[in-house]
């Protein structure tokens, strides 16, 4: 008896012995009643944050079904695709009005329109279903990384969120990059559920290849699938190279079949490059997430490491690609789309590594609570403004009515006067009715290269040939001065030259102004 006493009291010091020696690492870990109210916690803010994220762009949403144009390539779209729809050529030798975009977006936005038969509100309703597709792509890449369905709503709100925030002009709007954007997710999406399998490596390829005929900056999941490729499955490498440069062709013949046989010279048309511009784009990137990106940054050995290795490429692709080509003149914060894409994703990824792991020490318990808001917090910084459009969204309704008839005015301005008319606002022109004569941006980059004359511009205005001259603002920064003087800061999107400029002011005078500018008629 003695004898059985004394082994239980020694099995007990034994089963005690392991507990001291966890003692000092296990006193500060989390508790079940704490990981219980930390995912309750999470799985409310991850809700609140894709709900936020869904009501962001509620302006936008708001303006959808009326006629005036968000940004300056709403017009240019709307018209390239209309001269597509006539059987035009859209990629001629014509260099007045170059059409830089592959020819992706025109198919697409031509073939929607066939039920709405409104090209503006076929091009915004495409933008608004690929804002949305961005979104769920998201959350099925967050959950083909590893994570759990609170972490794909987490990384979907983050991802629509962040992709918004970064290029608010471009969210719904008549432009490809959403639309590139989520093709290319598509992409990966793909690419990462069958990795090893050929039927999935030619859906990949095909995506691919289809979202760089639809926006042709988007390299950075191209370029992460090739490495992927080399790195973890060599002998699909040449497999996948085939299929992409198939495609390729594919699309290339497509292309000059209908759209004409200039394609490559107009997609390499020059622009000025100015690293300023890089440098103020990327520095607002920085700026704008700087806590998500530290987040994702002090997590990336376990989080974008072994099978999220193409996620970490993608990223740093994303991120460099998008400095390099926001400082060509013309581009902006839409170049980092794919980047806030991938942000929002890897915030993802992170939580569910970060929930998954038994993380000891002081402040154990507080991480995972903390770790999101800050994760969330350029989406959350947003509350008040998102409060007070929703507050305020039958007096926007009436601003944007209001604004439309105001832009159906010009509109109707411009179509009284005979003779060609050249407008900054190009959809202002196509609602008028008025031929595509001239690309005031892309030509003024032609002029600038020496590959069009801009003394030919200036005879032509010289002589009066065009009846009205839409302008956003008036050529001289003072009117009342008796010299004209035109005024040049950072970020300011030129889209004539100064001689250009100086012809119209002395060879016209303005004849109407609204809020959508200066029109300029002969003197």
């Amino acid at each position: 008896m003695t004898s059985l006493l004394n082994a239980i009291k020694e099995s007990r010091h034994a089963e005690e012995r392991p507990r001291r020696r966890r003692g000092r690492n296990s006193k500060h870990a989390p508790t079940l009643q704490q990981r219980v109210l930390t995912h309750f916690v999470f799985s409310v803010l991850a809700y609140f944050i894709l709900a936020l994220a869904v009501l962001l762009p509620i302006r936008n949403v708001i303006s959808t079904g009326f006629t005036f144009d968000i940004n300056y390539n709403e017009g240019w779209n709307v018209y390239n695709a209309a001269r597509l729809i006539k059987g035009e050529f859209i990629y001629d030798d014509n260099y007045w009005r170059i059409n830089n975009y592959p020819i992706g977006s025109f198919l697409i936005v031509a073939g929607a329109n066939l039920l709405f038969q409104n090209l503006l509100l076929s091009g915004r309703l495409v933008a608004l279903a690929s804002f949305v597709a961005i979104g769920i792509l998201a959350a099925i890449a967050t959950l083909r990384f590893g994570g759990a369905r609170t972490d794909a709503v987490f990384g979907a709100g983050c991802a629509m969120g962040f992709c918004y925030l970064v290029a608010p002009n471009w969210i719904i709007a008549d432009d490809p990059q959403s639309l590139g954007e989520a093709i290319m997710l598509g992409a990966l999406v793909t690419y990462i559920a069958r990795t090893q399998d050929r039927l999935g490596l030619l859906c990949t390829a095909f995506l691919v290849v289809l979202g760089g005929f639809v926006k042709h900056n988007l390299v950075a999941i191209p370029a992460a699938v090739t490495l992927d490729l080399a790195i973890r499955a060599p002998r699909q490498l040449l497999f996948w190279m085939g299929c992409c440069t198939g495609f390729g062709g594919g699309f290339l013949a497509l292309t000059q079949l209908v759209a004409g046989n200039d394609f490559i010279d107009h997609l390499l048309s020059p622009r000025i490059f100015g690293w300023p511009g890089a440098r103020y784009h990327l520095l607002k990137y920085l700026r704008l997430f700087k806590f998500p990106l530290a987040a994702v940054a002090l997590g990336a050995p376990s989080v974008l490491a072994g099978d999220r290795m193409i996620l970490a490429v993608w990223g740093t692709a994303a991120i460099g690609t998008a400095t390099i080509l926001s400082g060509f003149e013309g581009t902006s914060y839409n170049m980092f789309q794919d980047a806030a894409v991938f942000l929002g994703i890897a915030a993802g990824v992170m939580m569910s590594e970060l929930r998954k792991r038994d993380i000891t020490g002081r402040f154990a318990g507080a991480l995972p609570l903390v770790l999101p808001f800050l994760i969330g917090e350029p989406i959350l910084a947003r509350v008040p403004d998102i409060a007070a459009q929703a507050y305020h969204s039958r007096a926007i309704l009436n601003a944007d009515q209001k604004r439309q008839e105001l832009f159906l005015a010009d509109a109707e301005y411009i179509a009284q006067g005979h003779g060609p008319v050249i407008c900054e606002s190009l959809l202002l022109c196509y609602t008028a009715g008025r031929p595509f004569i001239l690309d005031p941006f892309n030509s003024r980059q032609y002029m600038l290269s020496g590959r069009l004359d801009q003394a030919e511009l200036v005879r032509r205005i010289a002589a009066h040939e065009f009846a009205v001259i839409q302008l956003h603002a008036d050529v001289c920064d003072d009117p009342t001065t008796p010299s004209c003087h035109i005024l040049h800061y950072r970020q300011k999107i030129d889209r004539f030259t100064d001689d250009v400029l100086y012809a119209i002011d002395r060879y016209y005078k303005v004849g109407r102004r609204s809020d959508f500018g200066s029109f300029y008629i002969p003197k």
